[in-house]
C-alpha cells in the first residue's frame, strides 16, 4: 500500500482549537456533514478544505475572522524567530 503524500499543511492549531473547545473530529465532522476520516485527511493536509466548510468550522469553533489565516493557512502566519 502506498503511503498518502501531504499536499497542504498539516493543521495543528487547529487540532488543538477542536480540543480545546471540547469536541472531536467525528461530532465536528457531523457538523459539516463529511465523514470523519475525510475530515481527519484534510486536518492532516491530505485533501483541502472548501470555503463552505472552512466558515462552518469558524462558526462551530468560535474562530474569529480575523484568526481563520492562522487556523487554515499556518505556512502564511509563521513568524521569523530572529525577530520576534
Amino acid at each position: 500500500m502506498a503511503k498518502k503524500k501531504r499536499r497542504f499543511d498539516e493543521l495543528n492549531a487547529l487540532k488543538g482549537r477542536i480540543r480545546e473547545m471540547g469536541t472531536t473530529y467525528r461530532r465536528l465532522a457531523d457538523d459539516l456533514g463529511i465523514g470523519a476520516n475525510t475530515l481527519s485527511n484534510k486536518i492532516n493536509g491530505f485533501q483541502a478544505f472548501t470555503v463552505s466548510e472552512m466558515e462552518q468550522i469558524c462558526e462551530v469553533l468560535d474562530i474569529a475572522p480575523g484568526d481563520v489565516a492562522r487556523f487554515f493557512m499556518p505556512s502564511y502566519c509563521k513568524v521569523d524567530s530572529k525577530s520576534a
